[in-house]
């Protein structure tokens, strides 16, 4: 099974489209999750909409809004409330992981596998078959 990620962008504009994925498609996700990058200078976090495979199982799409939101703790932001709040409409609940920032790969096709394979390790992808 191919899994992608599809970046839907970097700022505040895409949020909405992120909105509109989870509103028309809430019944086909899998996982609502927020990767994190604390260690690193900028403190940002990824969002993550991780859906459910295909029939047959041929692809699985992992659209993202890519280390476009202020790392939210100790103080939350209003894109990390919007999104928990768009998820509790349909009661997804939102998960998080710290993970390595895209700053240390040099091509962002590096950091993906990278994610891909953190996000197989912790269950929220299915393994290779």
């Amino acid at each position: 099974m191919k899994q992608s990620f599809i970046v839907i962008g970097h700022g505040l504009t895409d949020l909405f489209e992120f909105q509109t994925i989870i509103e028309y498609n809430h019944e086909r996700i899998s996982d609502i999750l927020m990767l994190h990058t604390p260690l690193s200078e900028e403190k940002l976090s990824t969002a993550c909409i991780i859906m459910k495979p295909t029939k047959e199982n041929h692809f699985q799409a992992i659209y993202t809004i890519l280390e476009g939101i202020r790392y939210p703790y100790p103080e939350s932001n209003k894109k990390f409330d919007l999104i928990n709040q768009w998820a509790n409409e349909y009661d997804i609940k939102v998960k998080g992981l710290d993970v390595k920032s895209r700053s240390e790969f040099a091509e962002d096709e590096l950091y993906f596998t990278y994610l891909k394979g953190v996000l197989r390790l912790e269950r929220y992808l299915p393994p290779l078959q």
